[in-house]
């Protein structure tokens, strides 16, 4: 029953691509600085809040989808599909 996390990134035509899941982040580094590729999944985000909601699920007031998970996207943790 537990979850994991994933990246992904693809080049198509000399543009790059880039996905997460889970605790996972994507950097780049650009001459020696590192530039974040991804955005975190936060359960109080208003898109992610509201994706929430409407599948029957809450948020509580410390930021756990349905008091357990501290995000809101995330592979496996199947109580949660």
């Amino acid at each position: 029953m537990a979850g994991c996390t994933a990246n992904i990134s693809l080049i198509v035509d000399g543009i790059l691509y880039c996905a997460n899941t889970g605790d996972s982040r994507t950097l780049i580094c650009s001459g020696g600085r590192p530039m974040p590729m991804s955005e975190d999944h936060k359960p109080f985000d208003e898109v992610e809040y509201n994706r929430i909601y409407n599948a029957n699920g809450y948020v509580s007031n410390e930021g756990r989808v349905d008091g357990n998970l501290n995000l809101s996207r995330c592979i496996g943790d199947f109580e949660y599909k």
